[in-house]
């Protein structure tokens, strides 16, 4: 049994360095990894997504809000561009000893997206690159940027995406974590502080009322569920086809593929983050989120805050830990900077779990009136 379990470090490392030759011949090219999933812009794709990501800003989701907050029309968060084109590459698709962990993503705008427009995204590889983290595990960065554009060929946004690609041997554990649990008296604080969360709206915040150094109304975000990942399908397109179908597409890019633990079958890595087994099948204790999701879920922090005449012109959010199914996040944030000539303000984001961990870093920048 144990002749079994050893592993020749030299067949994974030559597998690994054969997938990091050709990736890195990837760089400063286009990689259509992905086709589009999300082109036209309906209320009903802004809608899923609202859902999906637990933004309930009726900016959104009320045609008539908008309207009279000076839009005319149903305006999408400024993270729904994702939806058009996710913003994540993972390198060369061949096989090889690999675990696929996003560890942050990064979006600038330049201008908003409403209901009706189109969207359209160029897909690059932008850099890459390998490092070595304390216990020696190898992890190479695959650095990816995505332009956005609208109908007019307009640029809207464009985004960067971290994907770390971490050797990753048999079920090796990922993390240790134990699941949380929540008594009646925990989940009626909860109820109150979703209840009582802060929105700005039509309530303009104004350049010369923000102060360096204070705070942001907070939000607490989680757990999440199986239900936060059918909305988020609905809006993005699916994220894996099923049966015959999803096993042949697998060949074409195995870098995506993952084997369940218990049946041996390939499948698509998405899986993983709505399935124990799947989970378990990367050493994870319970499903759990991924940076872009995380991206998502944090950018309420800052639009509720700015209100509806605000623009966020750039936010990033980097990963320090996964959120496991089960796992509750305040997000804060704190004013670092003012501009007075573009009136930009600078924010430092903080996410913190219900055990005080930080799993979560960021920034952003908001123009305001």
């Amino acid at each position: 049994m144990k002749a079994e379990q050893q592993v020749d470090m030299s067949q994974v490392d030559a597998a690994i360095d054969a997938w990091k030759a050709v990736t890195e011949e990837m760089t400063g090219k286009i990689v259509e990894e992905r086709q589009p999933w999300v082109s036209s812009v309906t209320e009903d794709a802004i809608k899923h997504f609202a859902y999906g990501t637990d933004d309930d800003n009726p900016l959104w989701t009320d045609p008539g809000h908008a309207a009279r907050a000076g839009k005319g029309r149903a305006q999408a968060p400024p993270a729904f561009v994702i939806v058009n084109r996710y913003p994540i590459l993972h390198g060369a698709p061949m096989k090889a000893p690999l675990a696929s962990l996003i560890g942050g993503v990064e979006v600038e705008w330049f201008g908003h997206v409403y209901a009706g427009d189109t969207l359209s995204s160029e897909p690059r590889q932008k850099e890459f690159f390998e490092k070595r983290n304390k216990e020696g595990r190898r992890l190479n960065f695959v650095i990816s940027e995505i332009a956005y554009r609208n109908q007019d060929s307009a640029l809207v946004a464009r985004a960067t995406g971290t994907m770390i690609m971490a050797t990753q041997i048999g079920l090796q554990t990922m993390m240790e974590h134990e699941v949380p649990r929540y008594d009646d008296g925990a989940l009626e604080r909860l109820e109150s502080t979703w209840r009582g969360e802060y929105r700005r709206g039509a309530d303009t915040l104004f350049f010369d009322d923000v102060e360096e150094g204070s705070e942001i109304p907070s939000i607490v975000r989680g757990p999440l569920t199986i239900g936060d990942m059918v909305a988020w399908n609905a809006a993005i397109g699916p994220s894996y086809k099923a049966g015959r179908w999803g096993y042949l597409d697998l060949g074409k890019a195995m870098h995506t593929a993952m084997f369940n633990p218990v049946t041996g079958f390939p499948v698509k890595y998405s899986q993983q983050h709505e399935d124990a087994n799947m989970a378990a099948g990367r050493g994870m204790p319970a499903p759990f989120d991924n940076g872009v999701m995380r991206f998502a879920w944090v950018a309420p922090l800052v639009t509720n805050w700015m209100g509806d005449d605000g623009f966020l012109k750039r936010l990033k959010v980097q990963v320090a830990r996964p959120g496991l199914y089960g796992d509750l996040t305040t997000y804060s944030g704190r004013i670092t900077a003012r501009d007075d000539e573009t009136r930009t303000v600078s924010l430092e984001i903080t996410g913190t779990r219900q055990d005080g961990m930080v799993n979560t870093r960021g920034s952003a920048e908001v123009v305001l009136p």
